[in-house]
C-alpha cells in the first residue's frame, strides 16, 4: 500500500470513529440527567455504563498505540462517566483529541493486542496494526451504540436514527434513496 493509500486509510478511519464519538456527544448533549443514568431492564447496561465501556476501550487503544502494545483488559473503569454527562463530555473530547494525533500515523503501524480469552488465567496476545484496532473501535462502539438506541427506545426517548448503526448500513439507505438505485431487501 503507497503511502497516499496509507494515509487516505488512517484519515478514512479516524474519521469513522470521531463519527462515532460526534453522535455519542450530540445525544449525552440533549438527554437529561434522569435518562443518561436510566439502567436497561434487568439493572444493566444503561446509557452511561455503555458509553464507558466503550470510552474505555478508546483510552486503551490510545495509551498503547505510541507503546506498540494495547491492553483492553486494563481499563480505567471511570464510574463517574456512567453518571455524569459533564464527565462523559470530558473524555470524549479527550478520545477525539488523541484520534486526532493518530492521522499522521502509518496504517500498516504494528502493535501488539493483549486480550483475555475467556479461559481462567488466559490472556492471548496477537499482532494487528493500527488501521484494524481502529476497523475493530468502530465496531465495538456501534454496537454499543445499538444497546444504547435499544435501552433509550425502551425509556420513550428516541435516540435518532443513526445511532448503533453501523457506517455501511448508512451508506447502503443512503444509497437506496438515490435517484435510479433499485430497492432491495436487506
Amino acid at each position: 500500500m503507497s503511502d497516499t493509500m496509507q494515509q487516505r486509510a488512517i484519515h478514512e478511519l479516524v474519521q469513522s470513529n470521531l463519527a462515532c464519538l460526534a453522535q455519542a456527544r450530540e445525544l449525552v448533549g440533549r438527554l437529561a440527567d434522569e435518562q443518561y443514568r436510566a439502567s436497561a431492564p434487568g439493572g444493566r447496561g444503561g446509557v452511561g455504563p455503555h458509553l464507558r465501556h466503550a470510552l474505555d476501550h478508546y483510552d486503551c487503544f490510545l495509551a498503547g498505540v505510541a507503546a506498540g502494545t494495547i491492553d483492553y483488559d486494563q481499563r480505567e473503569r471511570d464510574l463517574e462517566v456512567e453518571n455524569s454527562r459533564e464527565r462523559a463530555l470530558e473524555r470524549l473530547a479527550l478520545a477525539e483529541a488523541g484520534l486526532l494525533r493518530l492521522r499522521t500515523f502509518d496504517a500498516a503501524h504494528e502493535v501488539t493486542v493483549k486480550l483475555d480469552s475467556g479461559e481462567r488465567h488466559s490472556r492471548c496476545a496477537s499482532r494487528s496494526t493500527l488501521a484494524r484496532e481502529l476497523q475493530f473501535l468502530v465496531s465495538h462502539t456501534v454496537h454499543h451504540f445499538a444497546l444504547v438506541a435499544f435501552v433509550l427506545r425502551i425509556q420513550g426517548v428516541e435516540p435518532g436514527p443513526e445511532l448503533g448503526v453501523a457506517p455501511s448500513t448508512l451508506k447502503y439507505e443512503q444509497d437506496q434513496k438515490q435517484p435510479g438505485s433499485a430497492a432491495c431487501a436487506r
